[in-house]
């Protein structure tokens, strides 16, 4: 296993949502399918999010039985119909990251070389057999051949001036997978989120769907709701949704806040701590302050195209994550989707590399 920083220096382990998946007897599987393909705009493919949802409780488990802890009440989210988002607190990625690698550590038949980035997939009769790879420690490049090659690397949000993303987004993986002859698709589908920390000298800093699952609101320089207009579900819309209804107020010259000012201010900082604390280093307190807004880029809902195991067009390459398009996401991610699409489709390992 080679990552070019560090194997925390993830999108996942930046990921403050959760992981849907149907865990109430109230709540169905058609429920999550429906919600899933109204966020896509039907342009997801059908067989691959009914094996995404059906699959979710499963990946649940597996995370439950590696030592993973979940909060014990399950959470709403934008475009969800029910309260089904299991959460680790407000930074689910970080606790799903770590839970995984500390796996990963334990396995003697696993590798790992950090600070290695792979440059070029090396293929042998149409066949990918390894990739070109070079080691910034040691300051060396040379050739790993394998058995098949794994492309695990995120979006593309560094293609982009505001981005969500982690500086590793650069999208390299999806490039060396089109330059082997990998077959791309839904690559204009680019999801972009509404609630992200805009203010001078300040970071692009993600305010995670949860807020507005547990009551936040969206509001303009006049401390005025405006998203029922565009919409029934208001700040509980899909995100593209609420991206265009800010879009269309912004050349109304309009600005955007998310305030939670109204919640509990111990609650708050109980159930959202990575938030407040992230906030406050950057000079606002979650409990006080209107906090600036604007949509950002955050997801790629597109990318390598692949079967349900992760293969390529490409014999030997497979890809999974927010690197590959398996098709469930469509034209726009349902929250908390993301993380769920990584585990689930990595649970069934292709036959070949058995």
């Amino acid at each position: 296993m080679i990552t070019k920083k560090r194997l925390i220096d993830s999108a996942t382990a930046k990921a403050q949502g959760g992981i849907a998946a149907v865990l109430d007897k109230n709540d169905s599987f058609e429920s999550h399918i429906k919600d899933t393909l109204i966020a896509g705009h039907y342009k997801n493919k059908k067989s691959a999010v009914k094996y995404l949802v059906t699959h979710a409780p499963e990946a649940i488990a597996r995370l439950k039985s590696l030592g993973m802890k979940f909060d014990t009440k399950a959470r709403r989210e934008g475009g969800h119909s029910f309260f089904r988002v299991a959460h680790a607190g407000d930074n689910t990625g970080l606790v799903v990251e770590k839970t995984l690698i500390a796996s990963v550590k334990k396995n003697p038949n696993i590798e790992i070389r950090e600070y290695t980035k792979a440059l070029k997939i090396i293929k042998k009769n149409g066949k990918a057999i390894g990739v070109i790879a070079n080691d910034e420690q040691k300051n060396c490049t040379y050739e790993i051949h394998a058995k098949g090659v794994i492309l695990a690397t995120g979006g593309i949000g560094q293609k982009y001036k505001n981005t969500t993303n982690p500086t590793i987004s650069e999208g390299d993986g999806i490039d060396m997978a089109k330059a082997a002859g990998a077959s791309l698709k839904d690559m204009q589908y680019i999801q972009f989120h509404p609630t992200v920390l805009f203010a001078p000298k300040k970071p692009r800093f993600l305010l995670t769907e949860t807020l507005r699952g547990e009551g936040a609101k969206i509001v303009n320089e006049k401390h005025k709701q405006f998203l029922e207009k565009y919409h029934p579900l208001a700040e509980l819309a899909p995100r593209d949704i609420i991206c265009n209804a800010m879009w269309k107020e912004e050349k109304e010259g309009h600005s955007f806040f998310l305030d939670f000012t109204h919640k509990n201010s111990k609650e708050t900082k109980k159930n959202f701590p990575y938030i407040y604390k992230n906030l406050k280093k950057y000079g606002f307190d979650l409990t006080k302050d209107l906090i600036p807004i604007a949509p950002a880029q955050h997801y790629l809902c597109g990318g390598i195209a692949v079967d349900l195991q992760g293969r390529t067009s490409v014999p030997g390459l497979y890809a999974y994550g927010e690197t590959a398009r398996t098709g469930v996401h469509g034209a726009n991610r349902l929250a908390s989707n993301s993380l769920l699409e990584g585990l689930v489709f990595t649970m069934d390992i292709p036959k070949e590399l058995k």
